[in-house]
């Protein structure tokens, strides 16, 4: 199989206005879109259910697509077709979190486009937001012979300690072993912001699928109690707030609509 368990760690660092750090384990799900039946297939501990251990619903991921009957690898390309004007027409990996005893909640997913002939096209972020339930696309395109590194404008308000008038950083590196993925928030000419996910790549059996329920066996729940206690802790150090409706407002970007609405922005290398 294509598809892996990844294990790792991902870790947060703040340089100003307070510094503030912090680092986790984590267990994710790298999945080869095509192969969702062998998926499904694996152990009774992942299924389609609502509440098992882990549950895969192709629904739970790009909503306004999926949830009116397209196939979640199409949602992707299609995504990408409008953000650059050219649909990958291969394969479809996605790195994300499963809906694990009814919760589905993902900081980040992100889908690795491929052409064709199996090159990599394009990387699409679909972001998430708490409490406010919302989500936003961005779309990298990959030029051929490049270094997977990107810059794209901030378009979608994340946390309430952080204003949108900055640019996104982002370097990718993916082999059969290893996934690491570092990104960097710059504002004025300054680096305020950095995060890293380094992850291990496993075999996906049954055998290991058990273990990493039981490893990880509330992934959900403890990424969103993480992000309310890191918030708790800067709301201690007297981190400034921003005003969520009122940063979007200034950029002329709109509100972003809930759950079911979907944004797309692009930008090339550089």
């Amino acid at each position: 199989m294509n598809s892996s368990l990844c294990h790792g760690w991902v870790s947060h660092r703040r340089l100003t206005p307070r510094v503030h750090a912090f680092r986790y384990r984590i267990g994710m799900l790298y999945v080869d879109l095509d192969e969702q039946p062998q998926l499904l297939g694996l152990s009774r501990w992942l299924g389609t259910s609502l509440l098992a251990p882990l549950s895969w619903r192709e629904r739970d991921f790009l909503p306004a697509l999926t949830r009116q009957g397209q196939s979640l690898a199409d949602a992707a390309r299609t995504l990408v077709g409008q953000a650059t004007g050219e649909t990958p027409e291969g394969a479809v990996h996605l790195l994300t979190q499963p809906r694990s005893w009814g919760l589905s909640f993902n900081p980040v997913s992100f889908y690795f486009c491929h052409d064709r002939d199996g090159r990599l096209a394009a990387i699409l972020l679909e972001v998430r937001n708490t409490p406010w339930r919302e989500r936003f696309h961005y779309v990298l395109p990959v030029q051929a012979g490049r270094p997977r590194q990107f810059a794209v404008a901030k378009a979608f308000h994340v946390s309430p300690f952080m204003p949108l008038d900055m640019d996104y950083r982002l370097r990718f590196f993916l082999d059969a072993q290893h996934i690491r993925i570092h990104m960097e928030n710059w504002r004025e000419g300054h680096k305020v912001f950095q995060a890293d996910l380094a992850l291990s790549r496993q075999a996906l059996t049954a055998t290991s699928l058990r273990r990493h329920i039981l490893a990880f066996p509330w992934m959900s729940l403890r990424t969103v109690t993480s992000i309310y206690w890191q918030a708790l802790r800067l709301l201690f150090k007297r981190t400034p707030l921003h005003d969520h409706h009122a940063s979007q407002d200034s950029l002329g970007l709109g509100r972003p609509t809930r759950e079911e609405s979907e944004h797309v922005h692009s930008h090339p290398d550089r």
